[in-house]
């Protein structure tokens, strides 16, 4: 598989799973028992990502 379309393929995957974690925190917070921990794994994605998407790579 062709290294870019590897790179584009992982960044959906993160972002669904960042959209799905926050999801369900909003859903068991709207059923007044949130868990903290999908709030805190999403936020913890987004911050890893936008890291990501907004750094340049170092060329050695």
């Amino acid at each position: 598989m062709n290294p870019n379309a590897l790179k584009a393929l992982s960044y959906l995957m993160v972002t669904i799973v960042m959209v799905v974690s926050g999801g369900y925190f909003y859903r068991t917070w709207q059923q007044g028992d949130p868990r903290w921990y999908f709030m805190i794994l999403a936020l913890a994605i987004a911050l890893l990502l936008s890291y990501n998407l907004l750094t340049k790579k170092r060329r050695d």
